[in-house]
């Protein structure tokens, strides 16, 4: 006896019931889940505006005005910045602030990625832990442990103590401390958690068996490291990058602390001219700051941003 398989009726469209409901459209389930758009964002855009672009309009306007016998007076004048243009001396702070950030940036990413990478790779069961324990830093404030820096390297600190006692020394070193080696040391410390977080979030999502298939096809170690593993975890570097340039450049008191007083960073220049009550000399400097961290997130940003094929 046979049987007689037959297509469900034709609906409307002409297609059979089952696949019509199949085909429904997306639009159809996402649009009753899409909030209002506008409204939605109402709280995002005060925040945003509240703390960031209202400050930054007040600095741009106080950058062309003027202080007099601790007053400001609203005229408008670019004089302030051709104070800056017009003296090396500002030049020559912020052009020592920009290579030393990069020093420090680049110190943080060689020590960031070989402990990230070490964590992620060989550490699967106390991996959440050592990281919690990076992040852990940030539980202190940082004068404080800046403070604490200070007790380790500074003359009567541990380390001069310590090298003192065995003989090693007779006065303390002098580089510990109040110099370009302790501020780069200390801001390379502050920094590494940045790093470390942002490189941990590529690296974690690294599909090792890559590697291990590049390593089966005769490459190397260090070769499948910068064809695989390198390429794939670029987006992470630069936002490490990013993460460590930025604090660096803006690092106040650190550098009081720790630096040299002779090669000021323009972070504590920009302090000075705030207590003079210079506000249209200190808000153009930090102008030109916030124009410069900007092109740095631009272009980062341009690196970062997946890209979309047609």
């Amino acid at each position: 006896m046979s049987t007689i398989v037959t297509d469900p009726l034709p609906d409307e469209t002409g297609k059979p019931a089952g696949q019509a409901a199949e085909t429904a459209p997306d639009w159809a389930s996402s649009s009753r889940r899409m909030p209002n758009a506008p409204w939605s964002l109402l709280p995002a855009l005060f925040v945003q505006t509240m703390l960031f672009v209202a400050p930054l309009g007040i600095m741009f306007v106080y950058s062309f005005w003027t202080s007099r016998n601790y007053e400001i007076i609203p005229e408008w004048t670019l004089a302030n910045y051709r104070a800056f243009f017009d003296s090396w001396s500002y030049q020559s702070v912020l052009l020592r602030t920009l290579w030393t950030s990069a020093i420090i940036t680049l110190t943080t990413l060689v020590v960031a990625y070989p402990l990230t990478y070490y964590i992620v790779r060989y550490t699967h069961r106390w991996q959440k832990i050592l990281i919690g324990a990076v992040i852990l830093s940030f539980w202190t404030s940082g004068l404080l442990r800046a403070y604490a820096w200070m007790a380790i390297l500074g003359n009567g600190g541990v380390i001069n103590k310590g090298l003192r006692l065995l003989g090693v020394i007779d006065e303390p070193l002098p580089f510990l401390v109040y110099s370009q080696f302790a501020n780069i040391l200390v801001m390379t410390y502050f920094c590494l958690p940045f790093a470390v977080i942002a490189l941990y979030t590529s690296l974690e999502k690294m599909d090792w068996r890559l590697v291990q298939a590049a390593e089966d096809l005769g490459a190397s170690p260090p070769r499948a490291f910068l064809h695989v593993t390198l390429p794939q975890t670029m987006p992470g570097i630069i936002s490490a990058t990013v993460l460590t340039f930025i604090p660096a450049i803006g690092m106040f008191f650190v550098p009081i602390l720790m630096g040299d007083p002779k090669r000021m960073m323009i972070a504590p220049l920009i302090s000075n001219q705030m207590e003079a009550f210079q506000l249209g000399l200190g808000a153009a400097l930090s102008f030109i700051i916030a124009l410069i961290v900007m092109g740095v997130i631009a272009v980062a940003w341009h690196y970062v941003e997946p890209r979309v094929d047609d």
